[in-house]
């Protein structure tokens, strides 16, 4: 696509743009009489006629003007995220004529240049498929469609499906993610749309449906910040309640929304071990804050209503030590509920739990509490080692993409409820675990397997409920286009 700035005269043609540049010659006057794109051919004329707005309303600039205009599309074109490259150079303009009337901004006349940029994106449209297995939840199958250009003008459709047909734990969870950007790239209009079945008979005693979704502005800062502020409505029903519930699951019998205004923060920064695939970090930190201010209302009784605030905060740490040979990575997670109306529950699906294999491995889903909390901390910390070489030497390369890992970890944490007049700061329960294993990272291949040993302490240490020693394995297969 080219893009050209109507010119109607030739003055005394000069080619020293090369030697101005160089010298940084930033007051020289130049004269833009064309902007061509190499690249980019998928995407509509106004997708580039809005990033390259800067340069494209005049042809009048001083080279310093020029260079920054310049610049600021370049980071733009970037912000977009569907070019993995963006390069851009000044060229004298050899063939076009400028006009005799032009902007003076001293005795130097302008140059007639024309800016080339060159993309290379990445690709547009990425199809995705897992088998995941575990000892926990058995065969779990996961389709991800990502359309990266949807309409012509970078806009993303993202469409995914969780599935798993077996016992106790089926499911079907389904996902369909729009987002656009706005006048700068960096902030994006989201829309998500979700819907859910869950069994959660084996520890829950229910089942449930969900459905909703969220909208708003979500701001993004060099893939490092990453920021969401919007709303969410979603439709709650649990089926199959009965006596043996727990009042506070009883109460919530029938249909329920939830409305809340949501706020999300992440800071990311780490190192990779390979840098495109990003299977696993070797250094740096990540930060989140997640905080809404929601209200569940029974659908068919407008004044059975109860408001809360819930906030969660985690971080994450890696370091490694002798050129990768050991890796450390420290966790911490806590999050609580503060209800408005001492009356009105919290919902089971606002609660916090602990327990499973993606949880507190040790302990069976969600088996810390059964019931859920309105308080939760955990802590984790795991050290992963290379494995020496006298058991097995991997193939020579010099970017290692699939990392082959020994781990131990260890894991603290609990679920507190507030209506018991106790805290996570002055409650004196608690689950621990402690693991061995090996682990094999890979984007369409991982496995891990190892080896726990868990209890409960204080009060509850003669308590063996939910507490699942012994051996734990997860093995993920998959394959995309993604790379």
């Amino acid at each position: 696509m080219v893009a050209s700035l109507e010119v109607d005269a030739n003055p005394e043609f000069k080619t020293k743009l090369s030697k101005l540049i160089l010298e940084s010659s930033g007051k020289q006057p130049i004269y833009l009489t064309k902007v061509e794109v190499n690249g980019g051919e998928q995407f509509s004329n106004n997708f580039f006629e809005k990033l390259l707005a800067p340069i494209l309303k005049s042809g009048d600039f001083t080279l310093e003007d020029l260079i920054a205009k310049i610049g600021d599309s370049k980071d733009k074109l970037k912000r977009t995220e569907v070019f993995k490259d963006v390069e851009v150079s000044l060229q004298p303009d050899n063939y076009t004529l400028i006009p005799s009337k032009i902007k003076n901004y001293n005795s130097e006349k302008s140059i007639p240049t024309k800016a080339v940029f060159n993309l290379k994106q990445h690709i547009l449209n990425i199809n995705e498929s897992f088998f995941n297995f575990n000892n926990e939840e058995y065969l779990n199958l996961k389709l991800n469609h990502f359309n990266k250009n949807f309409n012509e003008n970078a806009e993303s459709v993202a469409v995914g499906v969780d599935y798993n047909p077996y016992k106790p734990f089926d499911h079907l969870i389904a996902n369909c993610r729009l987002v656009s950007s706005l006048k700068n790239p960096s902030f994006k209009f989201l829309m998500d749309f979700n819907y859910g079945q869950e069994n959660n008979e084996i520890w829950q005693g229910t089942k449930q449906e969900i459905l909703g979704g969220k909208i708003g502005i979500l701001f993004n800062h060099l893939k490092s910040v990453q920021v969401f502020t919007g709303f969410e409505l979603f439709k709650r029903n649990l089926h199959n309640l009965d006596d043996s519930n727990p009042d506070g699951f009883k109460f919530f019998d029938g249909e329920f929304l939830k409305t809340s205004i949501v706020n999300q923060i992440n800071y990311t920064k780490y190192e990779y071990l390979n840098e495109v695939t990003k299977n696993f970090p070797t250094k740096g930190y990540e930060v989140s804050l997640k905080s809404q201010l929601a209200s569940n209302q029974e659908q068919s009784n407008a004044g059975n209503r109860g408001e809360f605030f819930k906030t969660d905060f985690g971080v994450k740490f890696h370091q490694s030590l002798f050129r990768n040979f050991f890796t450390a990575k420290l966790q911490a997670n806590v999050g609580g509920i503060y209800s408005f109306n001492s009356k009105f529950p919290i919902h089971p699906s606002d609660k916090f739990y602990l327990g499973g294999y993606n949880s507190f491995p040790g302990f069976t889903k969600n088996s810390v509490d059964l019931t859920g909390g309105d308080q939760y901390y955990k802590v984790q910390g795991t050290l992963y080692s290379k494995i020496p070489s006298f058991f097995y030497t991997p193939s020579k390369n010099s970017h290692e993409d699939n990392p082959l890992r020994i781990y131990g970890t260890g894991i603290i944490g609990n679920i507190v409820n507030t209506s018991s007049n106790k805290t996570i700061i002055d409650d004196e329960n608690g689950v621990v675990s402690y693991g061995v294993g090996l682990r094999y990272f890979n984007n369409w291949a991982n496995f891990d397997i190892g080896y726990y040993i868990s209890r409960r302490f204080g009060g509850d240490n003669s308590n063996t409920n939910g507490i699942k020693d012994g051996l734990q394995f997860s093995v993920s297969i998959g394959g995309s286009n993604r790379f």
